[in-house]
């Protein structure tokens, strides 16, 4: 009896922690998913084409502006909570490059939440950067990234709704056009071009 006795006390002190981790990984889900929608305002975007029109001389135009140009964004998402405090997630989004293109970004996003309590509203912090497609012919590539930081609201244990504010910066290649008529991409030798922008969204996680 008192052999059974001695096991059994054990078994419960060795157990105590494992109880304990169980209980605060129940406190978030491993896994997200979610929608985030914003405006972007850029406000300022640069450039550099060289090409041949068709008079067949060689051109390099380059240049850059200031000015506020309205745009939106929408992104669904899908990632891991790494931690209490750590997230990383997939982005797939629809966005307008100033008044330059639409485009398609792809993103890896990695997410800090401040405070030891999942289940309550706290402050966050992130950084992402990606690649993506601009929606013109012909389909390039584009590079993105972004900063941010925003408060997050713990509506249960897996849904947060998340009011976001970011700095972003855009490298693309936008169609060139010469005394309005679109140069042939075959004459294009650069078409480079950069937004820079700042952005307001709300994100719901679950």
């Amino acid at each position: 009896m008192s052999r059974l006795f001695v096991i059994l006390l054990m078994f419960s002190l060795f157990n105590i922690p494992v109880i304990a981790q169980d209980r605060d990984e129940k406190e978030y889900a491993d896994f997200t998913y979610g929608i985030e929608w914003g405006y972007v305002g850029t406000f300022h975007t640069g450039y550099r084409y060289v090409f041949f029109p068709p008079e067949g001389y060689r051109v390099d135009d380059r240049g850059s502006k200031y000015g506020l140009v309205h745009n939106a964004d929408m992104y669904v998402h899908a990632g891991w909570n790494m931690n209490g405090h750590w997230n990383m997630s997939l982005y797939l989004g629809y966005e307008g490059i100033g008044d330059i293109h639409k485009a398609i970004p792809v993103s890896l996003r990695f997410t800090r939440y401040f405070g030891k309590d999942t289940l309550k509203d706290r402050w966050l912090a992130f950084a992402d950067i990606g690649s993506g497609i601009c929606l013109k012919m012909p389909v390039q590539e584009i590079l993105t990234g972004k900063i941010g930081g925003g408060y997050r609201i713990s509506l249960s244990r897996t849904t947060k709704l998340d009011f976001i504010v970011s700095a972003r910066m855009t490298y693309t290649h936008p169609q060139v056009t010469y005394d309005k008529e679109i140069i042939s991409h075959d004459m294009v030798r650069r078409n480079n071009a950069y937004a820079s922008a700042l952005s307001l969204g709300i994100s719901l996680t679950f």
